[in-house]
């Protein structure tokens, strides 16, 4: 199991980036994890791009949160950006 945790940027599809903290894990060909966001609106697109430091890239569907929480689910698409 491979895991990223630290900083990262959320890209909606018109561009909008929003700077977040987050906990991913790896196991074989899924991954996932959770996203510290300070300020999100729920009316935001679901599927986004997350982008790590280094660059490197991937899709992401949000999950849900408790309410009045800023933490997320990530559910990543494709490959992991880390590992």
């Amino acid at each position: 199991m491979s895991r990223y945790r630290g900083p990262a940027t959320l890209i909606t599809s018109d561009g909008a980036e929003v700077e977040v903290y987050v906990d991913l894990r790896a196991k074989q060909r899924e991954w996932s994890g959770t996203a510290t966001i300070g300020d999100f609106d729920s009316g935001e697109p679901h599927d986004l791009t997350l982008r790590l430091p280094d660059g490197r890239e991937a899709q992401v569907t949000l999950g849900g949160s408790a309410i009045w929480s800023d933490v997320i689910s990530l559910v990543g698409s494709g490959p992991p950006p880390f590992g």
